[in-house]
Order: C-alpha cells, then structure tokens, then sequence
C-alpha cells in the first residue's frame, strides 16, 4: 500500500518520467555521438588510406564500403568537371553509366553554379535527373548533390543517394560536405599525379629520342668521313689504273695481235678499264657539289649504280635482274642524285634479303613509262625484292628521319628520308608495296620534261 502511494507520487509529481527521458535522450546522443566517431574516422581513414596512384573508381569504392553505418546510401557517384563538361567518372555499385556527359538543362549543373550542397528528392517524371543518373534502376528516391571545391574551384560534384524517402538530415550534410572537401584534395592530387606522369613519360620519350638521334648523327658523320676517305682512295687508285692501262695498251701495239701474250693483255686493258669507270662513279658519286639538272637516262642511272653495288650485292647470294625498257625518255634530273636514291633502294633490298631462307633470292629492276592518276606521264623505277617484307604498322613511318629496324651498325634512318627528299625535290615521289613474308616493291616516280610546268 504504501509503495502503490509512493509509485503514485512519483508519476504525478513527473520524477519517473523525468529520468525515463532522460535515459532515452542520453541513449540517444551516445548513438549520434558513436556515429560522429565514425564519421571522422571515414574521414581521417581516408587522407591515410587513399594514395595519388589510386584509380577514381578505386577510391569511390573506398569511400563506398565505409559509408551505409553512418548515412544512409545505395549508390556513390563520382563526377569531374572536364573543361566545359560534366563527366560522371566512377560509381558504385559500378554502373555502365559511366562516362556519362552531364546535359546543360540539368539539377547537377544548376548546382554546380549555385556552388551549395543540397537534398534533392526524386520525383517520378523529373527530366532533369532521371536521363543521367541510376535514379529509376536502383530505385533511388532522395540525393545529395555536393560540389566538389578546391581554392573556391567547383572541380566535381559528390553524389550519395538512397532508396529511403526525406532522410538525410543537417549532420548528414555536415558529414557529406567534410566527405566532398576530402575527396576533392584527392581528385586534385590525382590529376596533378597525371600531369606528372605524363610530363616525366614525355620528358622520357624525349631524351630517348634525343640519345638516339645523337647516335645516328654520330654514325651518319662517321659514315660520311668513310665516304670522304672512300673518294680519296679512288682519286690515289685512279693515277696508277691509268698507268696500268696505257702500259698494256702500249705492249699491245708492239707486240701485234699475234703474239702469244696478246690475249692476256687484252684482259689487262678490259679488266683495267672497268676499273677505272667504276673508279670514275665513285668519284661523280661522292663529289660535293650544287646539283645540276640536265637531261638524264635513267637507263644510265641503273647502270652505273650496278657498277658500284652489284659485287658486295652479288656475295650475298642474291641475283640481280634488270628489264630496263628501250628508247626510254630522258628526264630533268640530277643524275648524282638519282645514283644516291637507287643505291639506298638496292642496299635495303639487299638487307631484306639477309637471313631470309629461300632457294633463289633476287632483286628485280625496272624501268618503263607510264601514266599517274593525273594523266602525267611519268618515267619510273622500280626495285623489287622478295625478302621479309615490311609490317603493315611500319608502313606509315618509312620515310621518317631516323626511323630504322636495322642494327644501328647497318643504318641511319636517313636513307629513306633523304630519298624521298630528293624525288620531291625533282616533283616526283617514291611509292611503297609490301607484303610480309612476300617481299618489297620501291619505285621511283619522276614526271617527264615535258609534262612539268
């Protein structure tokens, strides 16, 4: 009895239900307290744990698999500000929405330009969100839209959004707000990482290209100190080729035809004389000169190259046929020059060749006239191998200064490139045909005299 009068006393005088209140207000302000915790914790997980070399999508994820204890969240949308677009970069759950180009008319960049997080309730039949976002497939019903600042710099926006209705409260925006200014820094270390990368690989790039082109200049000039010392040898090979030759024909006179030694120095004489044109190429080859244009037989040209480059072709077991055509017209060229554009031509015919397993290996020369897309009738020559053949990936890059797959010991990278140089210079070209496995086809193109305006 007299504990039923205390109970009553108690309940009137509001002393129970005061501590009942004050037992379930302390509650729950350890459980917002406990969330708070965790919150900061997320945050402060996150400057340690997220490195500059993480993916965006890395990083979403992250964030991603720390957030539904302490904010209500079914989906995390990452979206950059690329120039003049919007761009959503990473999501999760991954989406194949990403990549998406945010429309002009959109709520994402009237935020943007308002520059303010908000709450933003989807509506069923609101164009201005559901085109873009995952709103009706995960069945999104409340957002939150938080741009991403760094130095007052709108970067990109933090999208989190639920399947819950009117959820997220002004703590829940406080926290989205730290989360965004966090992810921000990130997004901004990433790119500046990138920039990096990309001017350290480039700087790279550049250095290689550099080195190797300062070996190629190296070996180009070593190339052209041999060919400057192969020209002082023919000028020193020449005096005595002469001697050689007058002697013999000299013995040939006073001997008479038949005498017994006469055939041997008929060879002399032949043999000698050979020499001595072949001498005499060399010497129109390597000599230093303005280029003079005269009308020239490309017939002549083919010739007088083979004089020079058909022994050290001939040793390597390649066979060399010619179809030079009859009556061929003369062209306005440089002939020293054209001997410099056949000789690449049949010295990389020849190193196409090399270690190319077959039973007969040839190069084939021809020469003709013909008529261009144009109606120009053009003289031509054409070297044609049945070698390796070039990679169609290759192709484009022929005629690139310094580019090679040769040994560094075998080329320069300049032949083709000075090649073409000289085929433009006479308003011509030189074509290319490959097939790999198959072999090569490299044909000089000149335009007829006549023709040229």
């Amino acid at each position: 009895m007299i504990d039923d009068k205390a109970r009553l006393i108690e309940n009137l005088t509001g002393v129970r239900s005061s501590k009942l209140n004050y037992y379930v207000e302390l509650k729950k302000r350890n459980r917002e307290m406990a969330i708070q915790n965790r919150r900061l914790e997320i945050i402060h997980q996150l400057s340690r744990d997220i490195n500059i070399d993480m993916s965006l999508e890395m990083i979403v994820q992250r964030v991603y698999e720390n957030l539904p204890p302490v904010i209500p969240c079914d989906f995390l949308g990452l979206i950059t500000l690329e120039g003049s677009e919007l761009r959503l970069v990473a999501t999760q759950p991954p989406l194949p929405c990403k990549g998406l180009v945010v429309p002009r008319n959109s709520v994402l960049w009237e935020t943007i330009r308002k520059q303010q997080e908000q709450v933003y309730l989807c509506v069923a039949g609101d164009g201005k969100l559901l085109e873009e976002l995952p709103v009706q497939e995960l069945e999104l019903k409340c957002l939150i839209l938080d741009p991403l600042k760094v130095k007052q710099n709108i970067i990109g926006m933090l999208i989190i959004g639920t399947r819950e209705k009117n959820v997220y409260s002004q703590n829940d925006l406080a926290f989205s707000r730290q989360l965004a200014d966090q992810l921000a820094i990130c997004v901004q270390n990433r790119r500046l990482y990138e920039e990096v990368v990309q001017a350290k690989r480039e700087w790279e790039e550049a250095f290689r290209a550099r080195v190797q082109m300062q070996a190629q200049l190296v070996q180009s000039a070593k190339l052209a100190a041999i060919g400057e010392m192969a020209a002082g040898v023919a000028h020193e090979l020449n005096s005595p080729m002469t001697v050689i030759i007058g002697n013999a024909q000299m013995l040939q006179r006073e001997l008479g035809p038949e005498h017994p030694s006469s055939q041997l120095l008929k060879d002399i004489v032949t043999c000698g004389l050979r020499c001595k044109k072949i001498i005499q190429n060399l010497l129109t080859f390597a000599r230093q000169e303005p280029p003079v244009v005269t009308p020239t037989d490309l017939n002549e040209v083919v010739e007088r190259v083979l004089s020079l480059v058909k022994y050290q072709i001939n040793r390597n077991g390649i066979v060399i046929c010619t179809d030079l055509a009859r009556g061929l017209p003369m062209v306005a060229a440089n002939g020293q020059q054209l001997d410099q554009v056949l000789i690449n031509l049949l010295l990389n015919a020849r190193d196409a060749l090399d270690g190319v397993e077959r039973e007969e290996k040839h190069i084939h020369i021809r020469t003709g006239v013909r008529r261009g897309e144009d109606g120009q009738q053009q003289v031509v020559v054409a070297v044609k191998d049945n070698g390796q053949g070039i990679p169609p990936e290759n192709l484009d890059r022929l005629f690139d200064p310094f580019f090679t797959t040769k040994e560094a010991s075998r080329g320069t990278g300049l032949g083709l490139s000075v090649s073409l140089g000289i085929a433009r210079a006479h308003g011509g070209t030189i074509e290319v045909e490959s097939r790999p496995g198959e072999g090569s086809t490299f044909t000089l193109v000149l335009p007829l005299e006549e023709d040229r305006s």
